[in-house]
């Protein structure tokens, strides 16, 4: 069976926002390269003095999964993230409520951590980089 991973893009702030994931999710940083990194015979476009130092791929390692992101260059404009959010379970609301409080620092709240008839606590959020974040603690109802 494949591993589906979430891969998320960015403006510029790729390298930034991955190290915080590092932090907040407990994860091990695996892969930050940055266009510039690219070997010379790779087929990449001429890209801008700024281009290159933004980041081409980066893998943040989670257990067994994968947290991957790269930021957009001057020649694909970026959109911003729409139509998707990231779910993080735990076992315990209070790993629920420090995971949630982190990712909100700078953010914004789209629904508070709380009881709900299919979790003991479940928030939701959109991170200082713009990721939508869905997260929950406790046993769900069946």
């Amino acid at each position: 069976m494949p591993q589906l991973s979430a891969y998320l893009s960015f403006d510029g702030n790729c390298a930034e926002a991955m190290r915080f994931y590092e932090r907040v999710l407990s994860g091990r940083l695996e892969a930050l390269i940055r266009y510039a990194d690219a070997p010379p015979d790779a087929a990449m476009p001429v890209l801008s003095a700024e281009d290159a130092e933004r980041i081409m791929h980066a893998r943040l390692g989670l257990d067994q999964q994968t947290l991957m992101g790269s930021d957009a260059t001057a020649g694909h404009p970026y959109p911003g993230k729409q139509g998707v959010a990231l779910s993080l379970a735990y076992p315990t609301v209070s790993d629920a409520q420090r995971v949630f409080d982190m990712l909100a620092d700078g953010g914004s709240i789209t629904m508070p951590l709380q009881k709900t008839f299919w979790a003991e606590a479940y928030g939701a959020l959109i991170d200082r980089y713009g990721t939508r974040w869905m997260v929950s603690g406790g046993r769900l109802s069946q």
